[in-house]
């Protein structure tokens, strides 16, 4: 069957959202202190973008599939501008319209939607400038800086979801390395609140943060998963959509086959270093 333009369209941003949401996961699971500080960032821009075209392309699809496939006119996605959230309770009423209950765990209190509120938060002008805003004294400065606040995710993961074992290993790791300086080393490198830590503190939070990235990528996979299936079922739709009488061409990709990547087996995840 050939395609249409609006074909092409569709595979372009599945392609960009794929490309963004893996390469913020591999950035997110690299990132740490010291040089690697800024592979933060590098996932934070990455992931809100990949997400926000992800469900942006749910909410294009599912209106195709009850409008004959018709797209929606810009205004229609352009009033959700980059808020995740917004996006996030627009996807779940996709989700409440087609009897699917996908979404129904990720309630407040999961960290697949803590992480979501915080790239929300980060997607904001006054989160992606925030070091900008800063320095320059801009009006925009509601958010505090995003390193701060991944600082206390972090935390929150090591003391909610970290086995006892990598508690003790992050702590293990920080003593061997001020054991094997003798006191002789001082470290020049700070952590994500702007502080320098002894070197015990610098290789405990470092392995910390290591430890933290595997629990924070299962629940964004997880998340990327759950999306995945409510995007199908848009595409599903959409294959019953088409008017008796048009054209033979095809108008939309099979949509699922951008996220096979997120492969929700938590063992593969928590030990997998890149992606796809």
């Amino acid at each position: 069957m050939s395609r249409s333009e609006t074909w092409f369209f569709l595979e372009q941003e599945g392609y960009l959202a794929r490309s963004c949401l893996c390469n913020g996961l591999s950035a997110l699971r690299k990132a740490n202190l010291g040089d690697k500080k800024g592979l933060f960032y590098s996932a934070f821009f990455e992931l809100s973008i990949g997400f926000e075209r992800t469900m942006k392309l749910i909410l294009i699809i599912d209106h195709m599939a009850k409008n004959k496939l018709v797209p929606p006119d810009s205004n229609t996605i352009e009033n959700y501008k980059h808020n995740l959230l917004k996006l996030f309770g627009a996807t779940k009423d996709v989700c409440i319209a087609r009897n699917l209950t996908t979404l129904d765990s990720f309630d407040a209190g999961s960290l697949s939607y803590i992480l979501l509120t915080f790239l929300a938060n980060f997607a904001d002008t006054s989160g992606r400038y925030a070091n900008i805003n800063k320095l320059t004294g801009h009006r925009h400065q509601t958010m505090s800086d995003p390193l701060v606040q991944w600082n206390d995710i972090v935390n929150r993961i090591i003391r909610e979801h970290a086995t006892n074992r990598q508690r003790q290993y992050a702590r293990m790791n920080g003593q061997i390395a001020a054991s094997a300086s003798g006191g002789m080393t001082t470290s020049l490198i700070s952590d994500l609140n702007k502080q320098i830590p002894d070197v015990d503190g610098l290789h405990t939070r470092a392995s910390e943060l290591d430890v933290a990235a595997k629990y924070a990528i299962f629940a964004l996979i997880t998340l990327i998963a759950s999306l995945r299936e409510v995007l199908d079922s848009a595409y599903r739709s959409t294959r019953m959509a088409k008017p008796s009488g048009q054209s033979g061409l095809d108008d939309v990709p099979d949509m699922k086959e951008f996220f096979q990547f997120a492969c929700a087996d938590r063992k593969y995840v928590m030990r997998k270093m890149r992606w796809p």
